[in-house]
Order: C-alpha cells, then structure tokens, then sequence
C-alpha cells in the first residue's frame, strides 16, 4: 500500500507541474489583456477628438442646471467657443465660456477617456467687471 501511495504521487507530480503552468499562462493573458483595455493607444486625433468631446459636453452638462433654456442657448456650443487651460501634470482643466468660468477635475485623463468631472467649480464673471482693475481691494489713506 505504501508502494502504490509513493508511485501514485510520483505519476501525479509532474501533471501538477503541467497544471500550475497552464493556470500561470492564464493568468499571464488576464493581465496582458486589462493591460490592453486600461491603457489604450490612442492617435495625436483620437485624444483631441476625446479631449473636445469630453469639454463641450461638461459644459453643456454645468450650464443646463444654470440656465433658464438650456436646449435653446446651448444648442450651438462647440469646442472653438472654449477658452482651456491645463496645468502641467494634472487632470484639472480651467474653462472660459461666455461669462462663464469653470475649474473641472477629472478622475482619468480626458485626453485618453470618454469621462464626466468628479468634481467642477462654476463662476459667473458680473458684466462690466474688469479683474484688473483690484475692485476689492481697500484704498490706501494717505
């Protein structure tokens, strides 16, 4: 009975080994291919195709809880009517639109996504406000 224990394990061994290799290569073609969804390789027009779609449609999305007809005053919005700006390293984007002022932040890369903003700061600029002329700040008294 021990013989048949011993050789048993000795025929069983090496189809383990074969098993456990089987299942590693699966594992390995799991990773390659999330690697291939998240990360993908996107053309210098693909991401400025994404990065337009992904701005127009924020504000569109911001200014349709703001204003009183927003199907009406949005309807014609497109990307050229956009003033951005990214800071270097971030996913937050400064937008201009009209009077209006947005700061998104984006929780992927709107470049390389079709995403929303998680998080947006709206601000609407008073007509006939000039920022340089230092409106708030207090006179000095001589």
């Amino acid at each position: 009975m021990k013989r048949f224990w011993i050789l048993s394990m000795i025929a069983l061994f090496p189809v383990t080994l074969v098993f456990a290799q089987q299942n590693s290569g699966l594992a390995e073609e799991f990773t390659k291919l999330e690697d291939y969804l998240r990360n993908p390789k996107l053309t210098e027009e693909q991401k400025k195709k994404n990065f337009e779609a992904n701005m127009v449609s924020s504000v569109r999305s911001t200014l349709s809880k703001r204003l009183v007809n927003p199907k009406k005053e949005l309807k014609d919005l497109k990307f050229q009517d956009l003033q951005t700006e990214r800071p270097e390293g971030t996913n937050t984007f400064f937008v201009k639109y009209k009077n209006y002022y947005f700061q998104y932040q984006f929780p992927v890369d709107p470049e390389t996504y079709v995403t929303s903003p998680s998080e947006e700061i709206v601000l609407e600029k008073p007509e006939g406000l000039d920022l340089g002329s230092n409106a708030h700040k207090e006179e000095k008294k001589n």
